[in-house]
């Protein structure tokens, strides 16, 4: 039994209907009803890959709208019409019916294309969404990571410095009116002895400070100096031993290769030292012949990496979406190792070549600006 004219003309209706809903269940809902209409279906069953090795499946009837996710193909119900999205490959999914009269496979047929273009749309305009929504969220944890470090930057110069400081100031005057009055000159060498030694001691808080605003061991020595600066400075500051270490022929990279490398380590180096309980991180720096691989290991807990991840696939932890995104602007690759009880492991890999790549990239953009 063929479709008639008017059954051609709802299917065309639902394709419209299909390009413009909000949502998946929507799409189903709608093929449900259109099939109802022409084939006298009661039940629709509808199987879609959104990725490689997973299945999303609807079970469409006039009373409930089920929905499950599979890691294994789910194949058609028995003794149903089933029309596949992709001939050449039944996995890409399909739809399936149960009727009541003699045209359900033809509707089928005709409507399954509607229903899987709709589906792909679907998912493209989700997950350009999604692409959306992680922007700006990485946007915002860049700028609470600046006003962090703005916090900081004032607690240190105000609670620390300025603390120090204003004690200098009374010291001076203790020794100024000392000096003026004539007497006790012993007294008065010994307060300006300390008054030079806190001094001392404020030089190195500002070199320590300005060392972590912008190291200009970079533009002096290069990253892996300033690289053995900052595992000497952590080793200092925390009970974690830290260990630089290299390998290959060292070699100057770009001025904002250096510093993006730098960064990321920083960061890796602060959520170990902050969240691992490790009692040993190593720091090793590869020169191969066409990349420079600098990875960041510790020997701590490790976590399960599916935590890094929500139930979006979006990265959560804004320590690793800033590394991502660095590493990204300048067109490297970086992934994180871990297992519960074993450990993490940072890896940067940035191609010599990269720097170059990202050039033509933002040549090729603003030519079309």
């Amino acid at each position: 039994m063929g479709l008639s004219n008017s059954d051609l003309r709802s299917v065309a209706g639902f394709v419209r209907k299909a390009t413009k809903a909000l949502n998946a269940e929507t799409i189903i809902l709608e093929a449900f009803q259109v099939l109802k209409t022409i084939a006298r279906i009661d039940r629709l069953q509808v199987v879609y890959s959104p990725l490689p090795g997973r299945w999303t499946e609807w079970k469409s009837s006039p009373d409930e709208l089920e929905v499950h996710s599979h890691d294994e193909w789910p194949a058609p119900e028995k003794r149903v019409a089933a029309a596949f999205f992709d001939p050449e490959d039944e996995y890409a999914g399909f739809i399936a019916a149960r009727s009541r009269g003699g045209k359900a496979r033809d509707a089928l047929e005709l409507v399954a294309p509607g229903i899987w273009s709709s589906l792909l749309l679907r998912a493209a305009l989700d997950r350009v969404q999604k692409a959306g929504s992680l922007e700006t969220e990485l946007a915002r944890a860049t700028l609470r990571a600046r006003d962090e470090e703005r916090r900081h930057i004032a607690r240190e110069l105000h609670d620390d410095l300025g603390q120090s400081l204003a004690s200098l100031k009374l010291a001076l005057k203790w020794a100024e009116d000392r000096v003026r009055a004539g007497r006790r000159s012993a007294e008065v060498t010994h307060e300006i002895s300390k008054a030079r030694e806190d001094v001392g001691v404020m030089l190195d808080k500002l070199r320590d400070l300005s060392h972590t605003l912008y190291p200009r061991i970079l533009d002096t020595l290069g990253f892996v100096p300033a690289l053995k600066e900052l595992a000497h400075q952590a080793t200092r500051f925390s009970q974690i031993r830290v260990e630089c270490t290299t390998q290959g022929k060292s070699r100057r990279l770009q001025s904002e290769t250096e510093i993006t490398l730098y960064r990321c380590c920083q960061e890796a180096m602060n959520n170990a030292l902050r969240h691992s309980g490790a009692s040993k991180l190593i720091v090793h720096v590869r020169f191969a012949q066409r990349e420079v691989r600098v990875t960041v290991e510790d020997n701590g807990k490790g976590f399960d990496p599916r935590a890094l991840y929500g139930s979006n696939s979006r990265v959560m932890s804004s320590g690793f979406w800033t590394i991502r995104q660095r590493m990204a602007d300048i067109c490297a690759a970086f992934r994180v190792s871990t297992a519960e009880g074993h450990g993490t492991a940072v890896e940067l890999i940035v191609p010599y070549s990269s720097r170059e790549v990202h050039d033509k990239r933002k040549n090729k953009t603003t030519h079309r600006g």
